[in-house]
């Protein structure tokens, strides 16, 4: 199936409970995953469907720490899921924020440097809005 990540509806924040179900079938693909950091200058690699859950479950169990409440993870479909967003509390942003803040770590049955392509989870960088003071008398 080829899709583009950013046009795909996510199943949306996923509860603790269904974490756990979906490192279960993650665990039970029998596939190979990759993931990415996109904080640590794209620290990546590749995973089997064993250590894939391991890292799931390792990162659940951090987070789990920082929020009892939200999973912080989405899904592209929780019944099989191929690309998983990673998101942490402290780089999310305020809850007024108007920009999505970018995912911690991608998990994705794609290669590392596929996901790029797949997921535009680089922070777009805008240039500030100038007055209209500034626009009229240009310094």
């Amino acid at each position: 199936m080829s899709y583009k990540a950013d046009t795909v509806a996510f199943s949306g924040l996923l509860e603790w409970d269904d974490v756990e179900q979906l490192i279960n079938r993650v665990k039970n693909s029998m596939e190979q995953w990759s993931f990415v950091y996109t904080q640590d200058e794209d620290e990546k690699g590749e995973m089997n469907a064993d250590s894939a859950a391991d890292f799931l479950r390792a990162r659940m169990s951090e987070l789990k720490k920082l929020d009892k409440i939200c999973g912080w993870f989405y899904v592209h479909t929780k019944e099989e899921p191929s690309i998983i967003k990673i998101y942490h509390p402290r780089m999310s942003g305020g809850g007024c924020s108007r920009t999505t803040p970018p995912p911690w770590i991608i998990v994705s049955k794609e290669k590392p440097e596929s996901i790029a392509d797949l997921e535009s989870y680089k922070p777009v960088i805008k240039m500030p809005k100038k007055g209209l003071f500034n626009r009229i008398f240009i310094f």
